[in-house]
């Protein structure tokens, strides 16, 4: 019986590219393979293998081309400068990345400094710089529009402050017309000292300071269906970001905590609901990353610091 093994390149991947692959096979020390491992092969075409085992037995393993997928990357490379005055800041120049620091940028007026979003050229992976989310501890300075902690935070989407309703200013998801296979990219974390609970405080006195609780960061990507059974735009907010029933797949860092050097990550999306791709059907992807999993909900510590670089979604 002959033996099947199939592999996918990045979409872009030419056919002289496919016919200068060099393939690393690993087989037990007895057998023997034609041809032989680390041999240039041209995989723009069918390859076949051929296995002599310890006892002679012959196997043959033809190698094709499954299909092509397609990254989405992040590198955090290219910077733009916004604002003026103690409210310049840097963010990254794709559009389709958005982050709280153009508000955080008027924290200046209430006596507050620093911000939650900076770019990093020293600390990096590759390339020209990375990411570095940064939680403020603004909760001595808390009022009806400062609010607790101010987590440092990157998304794809869109940012639109709504004092009335802070959740609803990031509008999460872009269009994305793949199935999502895997979440990608490193980080680092190093967690503040003082963990602090602002929910539902209105006033310094009422935030809760809570020294059993290390911080940790929050890194995913989620996959919801674009619109609703009615056909009208749907976008995910900081309100059901993590509980819609529009939800479809999601990818999420399992591990938050502390981390000294940079760590790769690589997650397999992972289908919520029940729910299946369709292909042809709408679907807007969201990448959030914060330096507080929970600074949603105004909980964090001040000084938590989270380095991204090198995101990546790889789709199909």
């Amino acid at each position: 019986m002959t033996g099947k093994i199939a592999f996918k390149v990045i979409d872009g991947a030419t056919n002289e590219e496919l016919a200068a692959l060099v393939p690393t096979i690993a087989i037990s020390s007895k057998a023997s393979i034609t041809p032989a491992t680390g041999i240039k092969q041209n995989f723009a075409s069918d390859v076949t293998y051929t296995v002599i085992a310890e006892d002679g037995t012959v196997k043959e393993y033809v190698v094709s081309l499954a299909g092509r997928q397609v990254v989405m990357k992040y590198p955090f490379d290219e910077w733009k400068s916004v604002g003026a005055g103690k409210s310049q800041h840097d963010e990254p120049v794709e559009e389709v990345l958005a982050t709280s620091a153009t508000a955080a940028s008027l924290l200046w007026l209430y006596g507050i400094e620093g911000f939650p979003l900076y770019k990093e050229t020293e600390d990096i992976v590759a390339g020209a710089a990375a990411a570095k989310l940064v939680t403020m501890d603004t909760s001595a300075k808390m009022n009806s529009l400062v609010p607790a902690i101010t987590s440092g935070s990157v998304f794809t989407g869109k940012f639109e402050l709504d004092l009335k309703d802070r959740l609803n200013s990031t509008k999460f998801g872009i269009s994305y017309d793949k199935k999502p296979a895997y979440f990608r990219g490193w980080y680092k974390y190093t967690p503040g000292a003082k963990f602090i609970d602002g929910t539902g405080a209105t006033k310094p006195a009422e935030v809760v300071e809570r020294p059993e609780i290390t911080d940790e960061c929050a890194i995913q990507a989620v996959l919801y269906e674009a619109k609703d059974a009615e056909g009208n735009e749907v976008i995910l907010t900081g309100h059901d970001i993590n509980t819609s029933a529009y939800r479809v797949a999601a990818a999420v860092l399992a591990d938050g905590t502390a981390k000294a050097a940079y760590t790769y990550f690589d997650i397999p999306f992972t289908y919520v609901n029940g729910k299946t791709y369709e292909a042809g059907k709408e679907y807007k992807l969201a990448i959030v990353c914060s330096s507080s999993k929970e600074g949603d909900s105004f909980k964090g510590a001040g000084g938590s610091t989270l380095w991204i670089d090198e995101l990546e979604i790889i789709g199909e």
